[in-house]
């Protein structure tokens, strides 16, 4: 009767972990990026006028970043970060066609002075990268 309950629970906590365990390894190794920059425009799929300090009174600040993808179709968030007040995520799909993908988020509410963070995350959440940038008045 013991044996049968203890196989139960072992069996059990081997599913879950064949199941938790290669879909936690495969979030981490699906993408990684490779570049991730502050600039005020885009153009060919590069950043323009990159920058690591912006004025409160710029209309936008992007975030370009360039992901190795050697998976399939997926999604990464954008998460800006301000000083003070509750962060805001942008959703981006990422193609799996190329082994190198570029894409970028930007932000028309970059005008509060301070230092701000953007986390650049996972389908499953993982933090990719994360980097600062700073606003002046």
């Amino acid at each position: 009767m013991h044996f049968t309950k203890l196989a139960s629970i072992v069996l059990a906590a081997a599913a879950l972990c064949s199941v938790a365990g290669p879909a936690a390894a495969d979030d981490a190794k699906t993408l990684e990026v490779k570049r991730l920059v502050f600039a005020r425009g885009i153009d060919g799929h590069e950043p323009q006028d990159a920058a690591n300090a912006f004025s409160a009174k710029e209309d936008r600040v992007y975030a370009f970043v360039e992901l190795a993808n050697p998976g399939a179709d997926g999604n990464v968030e954008v998460v800006f970060q301000p000083p003070a007040g509750a962060s805001f995520a942008v959703p981006l799909k990422v193609s799996g066609k190329a082994s190198h993908f570029r894409t970028w988020a930007f932000t028309r509410r970059a005008h509060e002075a301070g230092e701000w963070t953007v986390v650049v995350r996972s389908p499953g959440g993982k933090a990719l990268a994360r980097q600062s940038f700073t606003v002046t008045k």
